[in-house]
């Protein structure tokens, strides 16, 4: 029954079946790339090289965050928040120019406290060992907030 009211709709008016058969074929051609996309994404998703990567990220609007030591601080201490936060690790981001003769090379580096990237799971700051916590890395690594609240004070 079906099949006959296509070929007479097709028969009646051949554009119309045409262009409405192309539209149903379009639309489940559709269906079947977000069906696939969205199982690729949940693949990765449930990846285990993902667990534990961090329910938080704390980043500035226009650039790095003013007295991060201290917002760091605020949240290790806030109420109800101690037991759940387990690492947190500072990082900054810019560009490099190597320089040489006719050529400049632009490099993206990343930087951070080695303590507290292998923390948070870093595998590249867990390769090197000798990669370790500086005297001025300690104010990132302090869990005291009178000492955080002093070195906002105190001339850098």
């Amino acid at each position: 029954m079906i099949l006959k009211l296509a070929l007479r709709s097709l028969a009646v008016r051949p554009i119309r079946t045409a262009v409405l058969a192309c539209g149903f074929g379009l639309g489940i051609a559709v269906m079947a790339e977000l069906l696939g996309v969205g199982d690729v994404i949940l693949d990765q998703a449930r990846s285990p090289a993902l667990q534990g990567g961090g329910d938080l990220v704390v980043s500035g609007a226009f650039g790095a965050i003013d007295n991060a030591p201290y917002v760091l601080s605020a949240i290790r201490g806030a109420m109800g928040t101690r037991s759940q936060v387990l690492a947190a690790a500072p990082s900054r981001r810019t560009t490099l120019y190597l320089i040489k003769p006719g050529m400049v090379v632009p490099i993206l580096a990343r930087g951070g406290i080695p303590s507290l990237e292998r923390a948070v799971g870093d595998k590249e700051a867990a390769a090197i060992a000798g990669w370790t916590d500086t005297p001025a890395d300690a104010r990132w690594t302090a869990d005291n907030p009178a000492e955080v609240l002093r070195s906002i004070n105190s001339p850098r």
